[in-house]
């Protein structure tokens, strides 16, 4: 027997909600501050290392007595991805920039993200499944009896309006973060599908905040960094990007896509596979040349066979 509209409509509601609850429950993770940090907080800000010490000691989560371990707000230090003052520097005019502490930065914010996303995807399952079989059972006391859960692209419209609130709200960690959580493997080994034509709601995130001149700048810096903070398990985002970016005939739109690309050390690199030195040696044409035919490379890809 398969599910009713009303039945159906009613799981992508709760499932909705289920993901928003996860996305919020992971964002305090623990994480360890060396002791100069400790010193520095100390030193600068008294109360707050006694509040810091006190949560500590409260947790029961202290690892060593020179070191502290503190709850963070993974969101809030990964909301820095499209806005990163250390990569608003010019790194390939004038004198050579030392490019260490956005090393560490990089290093740094690499290491939230997996845990923020570990952790996002481990309380989902885990409170997938336990919703799965309780919303079955509940069904059998109501006399059905559902195997497989189909969603159609009117079900899945609540989970589109969701993702684009966050999307609005200039919450993209949160807007992707909800769109990965939907394609886990959880939802299929429950035999909960999404429609299999017509929806992928990452390029809808994408196609929305093209057609929003507000929105877009931040989405594009986000998309940049993330592609390799994310140690490539994001990086399919912006091919997604560019090759919409490419097919847009608005010049201004890809000049912008450069211009970002150009101010971002580390995707400059990868992109066009030089190494900082190397990329500072050519002239400013030349290089925002050679990023626009490195973008190419995307548009080609998604049109060939």
């Amino acid at each position: 027997m398969q599910a009713s509209v009303q039945i159906r409509q009613k799981l992508a509601t709760l499932v909705g909600q289920i993901i928003d609850r996860c996305i919020q429950d992971a964002r305090m993770i623990p994480t360890v501050l060396q002791r100069e940090e400790v010193i520095n907080i100390l030193m600068e800000d008294p109360a707050l290392f006694q509040k810091l010490v006190q949560d500590e000691h409260a947790d029961q989560s202290q690892l060593s007595k020179e070191d502290l371990t503190v709850k963070l707000d993974a969101v809030a230090e990964l909301a820095k991805l499209d806005r990163l003052e250390t990569f608003e520097e010019s790194f390939w005019d004038g004198q050579e920039v030392d490019i260490q502490p956005i090393t560490k930065l990089t290093n740094q914010l690499t290491r939230t993200f997996a845990v923020y996303v570990g952790n996002a995807a481990t309380l989902f399952d885990r409170a997938f499944e336990e919703f799965m079989d309780k919303f079955r059972q509940s069904l059998e006391r109501s006399g059905l009896s559902l195997k497989t859960f189909d969603f159609t692209l009117d079900d899945v419209a609540v989970f589109e309006e969701k993702a684009i609130s966050y999307l609005r709200a200039g919450d993209f960690l949160q807007a992707f973060t909800f769109e990965r959580l939907l394609s886990s493997q959880i939802m299929m080994k429950q035999l909960v599908t999404l429609p299999k034509e017509d929806f992928s709601l990452r390029e809808h995130l994408i196609r929305r905040a093209l057609n929003d001149p507000e929105m877009l700048p931040g989405l594009m810096r986000f998309i940049i960094r993330v592609s390799y903070i994310s140690q490539n398990s994001w990086d399919d985002l912006f091919p997604i990007l560019a090759k919409r970016v490419l097919q847009n005939s608005e010049i201004e739109r890809r000049e912008q896509l450069i211009d970002f690309i150009e101010q971002d050390v580390f995707f400059s690199c990868n992109l066009l596979c030089r190494s900082y030195q190397e990329i500072r040696q050519l002239p400013r044409d030349q290089r925002r040349q050679a990023i626009e035919s490195g973008l190419k490379h995307y548009k080609d890809e998604a049109e060939s066979p």
